[in-house]
């Protein structure tokens, strides 16, 4: 499977740091390997074998590098959380709405995005959100990369609100200092105003 990355959202090789680079491409491999999988019944250690021979993710224009731990990771997650990962996700669907109506590589887009955003609690969630966002849009040209982008928002909001909540609060706080706001309200709250 070889998808193909539209030119408007490209961007060049060079301008992610070399690591970030290798665990897109595992992410990207991650979910070429769990649709390939999930078509073909073939065993996960069968398949992450014959993929750690090659080492690299392919798309349609080239051959990228893999973080093999990280891609391995992210498959025998998903493997091994099946049943809980497909329960998050159709509990964040839409009514009509069910795992066996999507796509096959839909599915496993959305499978990998969920059990990262789960287990991964150091990775930044929009981060996480967005990367997954972008392989859709490798594979489909349709709403797919809208809808793992509100399905993956609505995990992480179920699933890591503590962390949202903080990282919007941070936000507040940099936007009150930069506009200069928070020395008003900080002096607001020292001052005492009579009755």
């Amino acid at each position: 499977m070889s998808p193909t990355t539209p030119a408007s959202t490209s961007k060049p090789a060079n301008r992610q740091p070399k690591g970030r680079r290798k665990r897109s491409a595992a992410r990207l491999a991650a979910v070429q390997t769990l649709y390939e999988i999930e078509l073909t019944g073939n065993p996960v250690p069968e398949v992450l074998a014959r993929f750690g021979e090659k080492g690299v993710a392919e798309t349609a224009e080239n051959t990228l590098p893999v973080d093999i731990p990280y891609f391995e990771a992210v498959v025998i997650g998903v493997s091994a959380r099946m049943a809980d990962l497909n329960g998050m996700i159709t509990a964040c669907l839409g009514t009509g709405r069910s795992l066996a109506r999507m796509e096959t590589v839909l599915v496993a887009i959305l499978r990998a995005g969920a059990l990262e955003l789960i287990s991964r609690e150091d990775l930044d969630a929009p981060i996480l959100i967005t990367e997954y966002v972008h392989i859709a849009e490798a594979f489909f040209d349709g709403p797919e990369a809208k809808i793992v982008n509100a399905i993956l928002d609505k995990v992480a909001k179920t699933y890591r609100e503590a962390e949202l909540a903080e990282a919007a609060e941070r936000r507040r706080q940099e936007a009150l200092a930069a506009s200069g706001a928070d020395l008003l309200l900080s002096g607001a709250q020292t001052d005492d105003i009579p009755d």
